[in-house]
Formats: structure tokens, sequence, C-alpha cells
């Protein structure tokens, strides 16, 4: 038993090795290729951050006063009495969003 687990971290090890090497050569060989794949990955996570229709809401209260937050940028969203309000102000800002949170968070409250 002992003889197949150091057989799968020794296959692991040569393995991740291999891989790292082919990488470098790769690198070495072609850098322009590289470069132009990830400008290509950047701009497809940027295209998706931007044109995301979902977005997660952070709400915070202080006071009597919920705010809601986008919780990847920080942006302001909207602010009302309630989350559920200011939730619905968000999605008449922006309707062409959908807006979401979990308030199962025990640390929402903030005092003024």
């Amino acid at each position: 038993m002992i003889e197949l687990i150091i057989t799968g971290v020794l296959c692991f090890f040569v393995g991740w090795k291999f891989r790292g090497s082919i990488m470098i050569s790769a690198m070495k060989e072609n850098p322009e290729k590289i470069i132009q794949i990830l400008k290509e990955v950047e701009q497809i996570n940027k295209k998706e951050k931007t044109d995301s229709k979902e977005v997660e809401v952070e709400p915070e209260k202080v006071g009597q006063i919920w705010y809601a937050y986008a919780k990847e940028t920080g942006q302001f969203l909207a602010q009302a009495p309630t989350l559920e309000e200011a939730i619905k102000l968000a999605s008449l800002r922006f309707p062409n969003k959908t807006f979401w949170c979990e308030t199962e968070k025990s640390n929402l409250t903030k005092s003024a």
C-alpha cells in the first residue's frame, strides 16, 4: 500500500515538473504568442465583468437606513428604509441588471 502512495506522489511530482518545463520552453520559443493569449484572456475577463447581468449586493445598515453596494466593485447602488426597497431601487436605477444578496450575515448593522 505504501508503495502505491509513494508511486502516486512521485508521478505527480514528475508530471508537475514536466508540465512546468514544457511551459517555460514554450514561453522561450514564442513569447509573443503567450502575450497574445494572455491579452485575449484579459479582454474576455473584462467583457464578462462589464456584461454581467447579475450583481451580488453587499448590504449595510447604518442607523435606520439600508445601503446597497455591488459586492465585486463596491459601487453604491441604492439606499432605503428596508433592504428589499433598496434592492428594488437599485433595479430601477439599473434596469438591465439582476440583484441578489445573502442576508444571513450577523454584522450587517453599524451604529450611526
